[in-house]
């Protein structure tokens, strides 16, 4: 897009921030940047990437649960006082700690809108803009990087590099109405998501992944939670968020195999990462995800 149509969506986001900052949930806004295309002053960024740093109160809590349990991005409020149904800004989330690369200040809690305006006006258009250098990548993380941390992708190289790991890139392909149906998918399905959440419809791709192999999907333990009792030497996640265990379950429970979604969606392709592991002993002596 026109980098000055993405000058006027910044604006409205700002606006509607300074507007809205009295009422929940924007009141827990604390900071928002820019990062990204646009940040660095392409004239023809394809989006707009804004981080916004929050603050959490008991209410986000319980709202973030129940958004969580039922499947449902717990986000959504935030995009929706920001922008309404626009798709052309992307947001990223309390993503400033893990950063791998460049931000700037647009806003902070108590600034007026001319303040964030004058940030804003401070970016240049940089007719020689280009992407930005991206660290410690892999085959395996191409199109993936922005949910993959540069934390997380430092972590995976040095796991791979020191034998402790295998990684490999794959496209799991929708679970079938035969793959639903398995009595002990079925069951374990049955109440923990709603059919609409991409989280359901990740898990019935890990299934069918595994079913397809020939694996007991009763041996797998899903996202935080075993299938059946009993062991479970094969693991899968979701966005990442049980990844500080998968050392543990490679090492001390067994494990043959990690499958992680990286970004679980409603459509479209549904990537992934399997995780092997190569060497029980090294993956002992790793730093794996402490800090």
């Amino acid at each position: 897009m026109e980098r000055s149509r993405a000058v006027a969506l910044v604006e409205e986001v700002l606006g509607r921030l300074v507007d809205g900052h009295g009422e929940w949930p924007l009141s827990l806004v604390r900071e928002v940047y820019v990062f990204g295309s646009f940040a660095r002053g392409a004239l023809q960024p394809g989006d707009v990437d804004l981080n916004v740093e929050i603050d959490r109160d008991d209410r986000w809590r319980a709202w973030f649960i129940d958004a969580m349990t039922a499947g449902h991005d717990p986000y959504v409020r935030f995009r929706q006082a920001f922008v309404g149904r626009k798709r052309l800004v992307q947001f990223m989330f309390s993503g400033l700690d893990g950063a791998d690369f460049p931000m700037t200040l647009l806003w902070r809690r108590g600034d007026d809108l001319n303040t964030a305006l004058g940030r804003l006006a401070e970016i240049k258009a940089d007719p020689d803009a280009g992407r930005a250098e991206r660290h410690a990548m892999l085959p395996q993380f191409e199109g993936l990087d922005h949910w993959v941390s540069r934390f997380h992708r430092e972590h995976f190289v040095a796991a791979i590099d020191s034998g402790a790991i295998t990684v490999e890139r794959v496209t799991l392909a929708e679970a079938e109405p035969r793959h639903l149906a398995h009595p002990v998918v079925e069951d374990h399905l049955w109440d923990r998501w709603p059919t609409t959440s991409p989280l359901y419809r990740a898990a019935g791709a890990v299934f069918a992944y595994l079913i397809d192999r020939g694996v007991d999907p009763a041996k797998l333990h899903l996202h935080g939670k075993d299938v059946r009792a009993g062991k479970t030497p094969y693991y899968a996640g979701f966005s990442l968020r049980y990844l500080r265990a998968m050392q543990w379950c490679f090492t001390d429970y067994g494990g043959r195999e990690w499958i992680e979604v990286v970004h679980p969606t409603k459509r479209g392709d549904i990537h992934a990462l399997r995780v092997l592991p190569a060497s029980v002993e090294k993956l002992k002596e790793l730093e794996w995800l402490r800090s």
